[in-house]
């Protein structure tokens, strides 16, 4: 079957349904087999909540399970990854990933943190571990992305950093000692431009001739003045990525922007993202977007190549997340008006 021609099928019930004002959802996929979902509740009096709930059965359903923290500073952008556990070990070890910035009276960034927190009771409770990166201001971090490196003990933090108003590069960490002490940042993506990359999200995809592993990562960017979405690719387990390529450009003078991907089974991919560009009217990014889908197959000189957008959330959703519950199925996971949801994205022709 010729790899241009694969799509997605994109359910139309919602599959994951939370009845809570959040934003930014992500899953996490437990060694017991349950699902974590993490996202930030919004409290009486300005407070935030960095919340998890729990799904035994595929998320289809939620219920509450634990907080890793509570500010009125601005934290947000909560990113889960549960560390590899040795056979007889008995309970596992989560980490949790956040920025946690401090603001003074009148609400201006003062402080920058990429915040790591530990759990070892499967979600529930969650004590401080390190600060993976800090500065002050001004110029920002934004929106870590954990994962685990090919060895299986390495683990590997990226994020977001501002150089200048106009300038943000993909800057990335690692922890040999589950996350306690962090690296110095190496820059991933951004040198000798002024663009803003960020909404990092990563996957390991396999070529569709060989079956050679990439990593591949997707990034939100200013190229066009308005955001799209562009993707580097790593065969040697993110020390090096290869060129620039586009994945998604919304109609001129529209935005397509967060996205986030996950790789099937066969080592193909799918990446969800939000964009404006079906609205009317003057833009009111990232008011109004949609989440759309794509379809992705990665070819052996690292090209890759993707089916056309399909539509998963209808307007007024936004920072969608995504993550595999099956060889050839997905779930999309997204903030529309008071709720969360989510649609099952599987892999047809």
């Amino acid at each position: 079957m010729d790899p241009r021609v694969r799509r997605l099928h994109i359910a139309r019930e919602d599959h994951f349904v939370h009845s809570v004002q959040g934003t930014y959802p992500r899953l996490c996929r437990l060694s017991d087999g349950s699902i974590l979902a993490g996202f930030t509740s919004f409290l009486p009096g300005g407070q935030r909540a960095l919340t998890i709930v729990r799904s035994t059965d595929e998320a289809r359903t939620f219920q509450s399970h634990g907080e890793v923290t509570r500010s009125f500073n601005d934290c947000d952008n909560l990113f889960l990854l549960e560390l590899p556990t040795k056979v007889g070990a008995g309970t596992s070890t989560i980490l949790a990933a956040f920025r946690n910035h401090d603001l003074d009276r009148n609400g201006a960034h003062t402080y920058f943190r990429i915040t790591v927190c530990r759990s070892t009771d499967g979600g529930r409770t969650w004590s401080f571990l390190s600060q993976a990166f800090e500065k002050p201001a001004p110029f920002g971090l934004w929106e870590p992305f954990l994962g685990m490196g090919a060895d299986g003990r390495e683990v590997q933090l990226y994020f977001s950093m501002e150089i200048a108003m106009d300038d943000q590069d993909t800057m990335r960490v690692h922890s040999s000692d589950g996350g306690a002490t962090w690296t110095t940042p190496r820059r991933v993506t951004g040198g000798g431009e002024a663009l803003r990359d960020g909404m990092v999200g990563l996957a390991e995809a396999r070529d569709c001739v060989r079956g050679s592993g990439a990593l591949i990562l997707v990034m939100e960017t200013t190229r066009l003045g308005t955001f799209s979405v562009e993707a580097v690719v790593s065969f040697d387990d993110g020390h090096t990525f290869g060129r620039r390529q586009v994945v998604y450009e919304a109609r001129k003078g529209r935005n397509a922007g967060a996205p986030q991907i996950a790789a099937f089974a066969d080592g193909s991919v799918a990446v969800v993202f939000m964009t404006d560009e079906d609205e009317y009217g003057e833009p009111k990014w990232p008011r109004g977007a949609k989440i759309k889908a794509v379809f992705g197959t990665l070819m052996p000189d690292g090209r890759l190549l993707w089916s056309p957008a399909q539509v998963v959330g209808d307007a007024m959703c936004s920072w969608p997340g995504i993550m595999r519950i099956a060889d050839d199925a997905a779930v999309a996971v997204y903030e529309t008006s008071a709720s969360i949801r989510g649609r099952i994205l599987r892999v047809g022709t």
